[in-house]
């Protein structure tokens, strides 16, 4: 299945549809060449796309953009907008059950605890995340950390999740990061 437009004819000549008309046909070139599959739609306004790669592990890819709009509202301007840009990775990870770990960036409440307990800890190379597991850390947190190190410094990592044999990267970014996903397909 094809990654689909399903925008209005008057959205056909928006630049911002013929950006995310780019953005859905990278990706689909991208899973093409892993011998993946793909579906989606997009237009002018946001793209929900998704995407397959069983070689040599499982992989399930999303990514969305989406663009809110509020006009009227008397405590904002008189037109508001909000955009959701976000990437979501999976795998499953079989026999890496033991072992749980959740990374996430610092919230308040984190600050309250001090100091750290033993199940949350920071990171050396930057200071807006930490780090909730159980038991040691294992290779597969350290290798996962360092092919990650430049989506922590620039921010762009929302969540990770490892449970239950089943690995979870969540993104916020508007970039597609094939370099790194080649890496982490390799891991």
């Amino acid at each position: 299945m094809k990654i689909k437009p399903n925008a209005s004819p008057a959205e056909l000549s928006s630049p911002f549809f013929t950006i995310n008309k780019e953005f859905c046909s990278d990706f689909e070139s991208y899973i093409a060449s892993k011998n993946g599959k793909v579906k989606g739609t997009y237009n002018a306004w946001s793209y929900l796309i998704f995407g397959k790669i069983s070689n040599p592990k499982n992989w399930s890819l999303m990514y969305k953009k989406s663009t809110f709009t509020s006009t009227g509202n008397l405590l904002l301007s008189s037109k508001y907008e909000s955009l959701l840009v976000m990437a979501q990775w999976e795998t499953m990870r079989k026999g890496t059950h033991n072992f749980e770990f959740e990374i996430r960036k610092k919230n308040r409440t984190d600050f309250l605890k001090i100091p750290l307990s033993k199940s949350l800890s920071n990171f050396d190379f930057s200071n807006k995340y930490v780090i909730h597991s159980k038991g040691n850390i294992p290779k597969l947190l350290s290798e996962l950390i360092e092919i990650l190190k430049n989506l922590f410094i620039s921010e762009e990592i929302y969540k990770i999740v490892h449970k239950n044999d089943k690995l979870r990267i969540e993104l916020r970014s508007e970039n597609h990061h094939f370099d790194i996903l080649d890496k982490l397909i390799e891991l």
